[in-house]
């Protein structure tokens, strides 16, 4: 019934604030992960799989450590006026963010939302507390969605849930801050939650797929492996009445919209698509790797060249083997 009652004005009046940035419109990005509460020996903590789709030509330093005792670990946005902010993050605490925006709502004068991911990894403000902050100021942004995991904090001896927080303002019913099941495999895109895009649903179901099949850490070549060819999928993922209506009220073409529909975007006439893709795995032993693969189309945008980075290093949480009872092999809810 909520996807029933979605309504979207004639005139977009964040679209109406700015013609002049019509790019800005155009930024989506995928999530898929799945978080235990409790984890088994030679499983996973979490597992997460992200595509970044931006302009080409958007200047990011790739993947690095950073901040005091090189504390973070993530790509860094150069944009003039949003330097240092990022969409994806983690620290050696074993923080974790993920940013993505809402399609169609975006002011360009307001703060760069990769603030929100580098902040929360580079400081000592535990999850909730951060939560309270974001959805004091979080109508300083644009429209975001971010989701924020602690492994290093427990909560009744569990591992703190994720946290879900959006100012998504077109999605009518929409909870904007909420919990996140553990053990569950989930998606989020550039929507809220209660009105996902066609590819989160598909891709959500193939996550788990992939998951549940290389649950164990001895196959985890194989798990990185079948995760990146799902996040380079271009099915295209139509019809979709939330994308469409959503792309439609941003101003954006048919030809666009189709695009956007795929887990791998692909828009070679704007100079805009899936630029980096990252899978994240925690496993029980709190050993991190992180897989970034960045793409460049300057000599070919039909045919870019890859680079990888593929980090490895270990949380610094003196208890994250403990309470390794069950977690994503044998307990997880699709």
């Amino acid at each position: 019934m909520l996807r029933c009652a979605l309504q979207f004005p004639k005139k977009n009046p964040w679209l109406q604030k700015e013609k002049t940035t019509l790019l800005a419109f155009k930024r989506m990005c995928v999530t898929y992960f799945c978080q235990s509460e409790i984890c088994q020996s030679g499983g996973y903590w979490l597992v997460l799989a992200n595509n970044r789709d931006e302009g080409w030509d958007r200047s990011t330093n790739k993947a690095h450590f950073w901040g005091p005792d090189n504390l973070c670990f993530s790509a860094r946005d150069q944009t003039p006026g949003k330097e240092g902010g990022t969409w994806l993050g983690i620290n050696r605490r074993g923080k974790v963010a993920v940013l993505l925006n809402i399609l169609g709502q975006n002011d360009p004068t307001k703060r760069g939302r990769g603030s929100l991911v580098s902040n929360y990894i580079s400081t000592d403000v535990n999850i909730h507390e951060y939560a309270k902050i974001v959805e004091k100021e979080k109508d300083q942004y644009s429209g975001f969605n971010l989701v924020l995991f602690d492994l290093g904090k427990k909560e009744e001896s569990l591992v703190c849930k994720p946290l879900y927080i959006s100012n998504a303002k077109i999605y009518p019913a929409s909870v904007n801050q909420r919990s996140l099941p553990a053990n569950m495999f989930l998606g989020l895109s550039n929507s809220t939650m209660e009105y996902p895009f066609q590819k989160v649903e598909k891709g959500k179901s193939r996550f788990g797929q992939i998951v549940m099949q290389n649950s164990a850490v001895t196959q985890k070549a194989h798990l990185i492996e079948s995760l990146f060819s799902m996040m380079a999928d271009r099915t295209r993922y139509l019809p979709d009445p939330i994308l469409e209506r959503a792309g439609s009220a941003a101003g954006e073409t048919p030809r666009l919209i189709e695009q956007k529909s795929a887990i791998y975007v692909h828009s070679p006439q704007v100079r805009y698509g899936t630029r980096t893709s990252t899978v994240l795995l925690i496993d029980s032993e709190g050993k991190v790797d992180f897989v970034e693969k960045d793409l460049d189309f300057s000599q070919n945008p039909e045919d870019p060249s890859v680079s990888v980075n593929h980090q490895t290093f270990d949380l610094s949480i003196p208890d994250i083997n403990h309470n390794k009872l069950h977690g994503i092999s044998s307990s997880v809810n699709t």
